[in-house]
């Protein structure tokens, strides 16, 4: 084959394959190593990242994302997250710091937003090059995490949460993000090198006795090896098991302080974060409804309103700020996301699955919860996903004798699932 007939895209094409790559490099390579160094780089990197790929996307097919956005949109689980952000929106009018609130809003939303063009925009079909620039950003990131943390230097160390020390959000980093990696070397077949950064992720973990990390990829792992059978099934146990916990959170709680009394054992630290949270309830029991607004249950945990003690997870979040109404709209989110990533191709699903329960693990137990450098990974972990879902058509297709082609429905299994995901 002639170099001639090898090389037939237009400038434009180049321009846009360049900016594409260059976009996708500064979020999984740049992105988690930068983090490593800077507590601020991830708010630049991601808008920047994310822009420079929508104007490769726009440049190569400038109506290709339009339908995927559109669809995704009017699907059950973009109409709860729409009625969400819109519910958030409208807490504003009621939380008692309207003008921080509203800053916050509209740079997770923005933000938020932007990241959804951008995974509708992407290329139908990712690269096999691209596939690898995840796993390798974070064997960087890893080392470099480890490196400095075996070194002991203080500032990597320092902070007053868990959250706000650099080695602590290098970690949350790479068990956010492991998991599009480990299921992109897993669909190139790499499993030796999945194995190895799997590994080398907990090591990093266990450098710092990072338990609620630990605790957060172990969980992730128990997702990955079940669904690698059984998909579906547990997308539809995880989907029915968490929307519930979800919606009946405050329930939950009462009943625990309630059967914790009666046993009479000891108060540890999360026990009185319990009590605080029920206490919560019982005096202030009108806001389950509509929450106390928006990003308040940040800005009382700083300004001294709520105890140092009380609950820093997404659950006491999400009804301390929004109430029945937010929980109920993000325990369908919740569902329906579960719901469609057991409805992707099963060679992805998996890594989709354990990436979702790790997310929602470090949310649960309190880990960046109302941080915007949290929801800005998570943002960038949705891109990471895309790409991996996009990579599936770069499996191998099944063989057969020369004599009896194989029927063009069974060619992919990317097109046998397509219907069924999109929607």
């Amino acid at each position: 084959m002639s170099a001639a007939s090898r090389h037939t895209d237009t400038p434009t094409a180049d321009a846009a394959k360049v900016l594409i790559r260059l976009g996708l490099a500064l979020l999984m390579i740049g992105l988690p190593c930068a983090g490593v160094l800077s507590r601020g780089a991830i708010y630049v990197l991601l808008p920047t990242g994310a822009i420079v790929i929508l104007m490769g996307a726009l440049l190569d097919a400038p109506n290709h994302g339009a339908r995927q956005l559109r669809v995704a949109l009017l699907s059950s689980a973009g109409a709860a997250a729409l009625f969400l952000t819109f519910w958030a929106g409208l807490s504003l009018l009621w939380t008692p710091f309207p003008a921080i609130a509203g800053q916050r809003f509209l740079q997770t939303a923005g933000t938020t937003f932007l990241v959804a063009i951008v995974a509708a925009y992407l290329p139908e079909k990712t690269k096999a090059f691209d596939l690898y620039l995840l796993p390798f950003g974070l064997v960087l990131t890893a080392l470099a995490t480890l490196t400095l943390a075996l070194l002991g230097l203080e500032w990597f160390w320092h902070g007053s949460e868990f959250d706000e020390t650099l080695f602590n959000r290098s970690v949350i980093t790479l068990i956010v993000l492991v998991w599009p990696a480990l299921g992109a070397l897993s669909l190139r077949e790499h499993w030796i090198s999945a194995a190895g950064l799997a590994l080398l992720a907990a090591a990093v973990a266990l450098a710092g006795s990072a338990q609620i990390v630990l605790a957060a990829m172990g969980a992730g792992a128990f997702a990955f090896a079940i669904a690698m059978s059984e998909p579906g099934r547990t997308s539809r146990f995880l989907a029915y098991s968490l929307a519930p916990l979800i919606l009946f959170a405050p329930v939950i709680v009462l009943l625990y302080v309630v059967v914790f009394r009666l046993t009479g054992l000891e108060a540890g630290p999360g026990s009185i974060s319990m009590e605080i949270w029920s206490d919560l309830i019982t005096a202030q029991w009108p806001r389950l409804i509509t929450g106390h607004g928006f990003d308040m249950a940040n800005r009382a945990l700083n300004l001294g309103y709520l105890p140092a003690q009380a609950p820093r997870s997404l659950l006491f979040v999400l009804w301390y700020d929004l109430g029945l109404v937010g929980a109920f709209a993000f325990a369908v989110l919740t569902a329906r996301v579960f719901l469609l990533a057991g409805r992707i191709p099963a060679l992805v699903a998996p890594a989709v699955l354990a990436g979702l329960v790790a997310i929602l693990t470090l949310a649960f137990l309190g880990v960046a919860t109302a941080q915007i450098w949290w929801v800005t990974l998570v943002d960038c972990a949705v891109v990471a996903f895309a790409i991996l879902i996009k990579g599936v058509y770069r499996t191998r297709r099944p063989s057969a004798p020369p004599s009896e082609p194989v029927p063009f429905e069974e060619e992919l299994d990317l097109d046998r699932a397509r219907p069924s995901w999109e929607i």
